[in-house]
């Protein structure tokens, strides 16, 4: 149950900020706000893969 909901929050939290990141896309140059978007994707991976490690045990 648990690697479950680790999964469903990483790609909740990959989809949001994957939103976030056309919209700053939008934009011209690179700032803080691509560096918390890059943030906020390895956060998803970390959530996710840590969902899949536990689902195989």
């Amino acid at each position: 149950m648990k690697s479950h909901l680790l999964i469903a929050f990483g790609l909740l939290v990959a989809g949001i900020f994957l939103i976030r990141g056309l919209e700053a896309l939008a934009e011209p140059g690179w700032g803080l706000l691509e560096l918390y978007i890059f943030g906020g994707f390895v956060l998803a991976g970390l959530l996710v893969r840590q969902g899949f490690k536990l689902r195989q045990k």
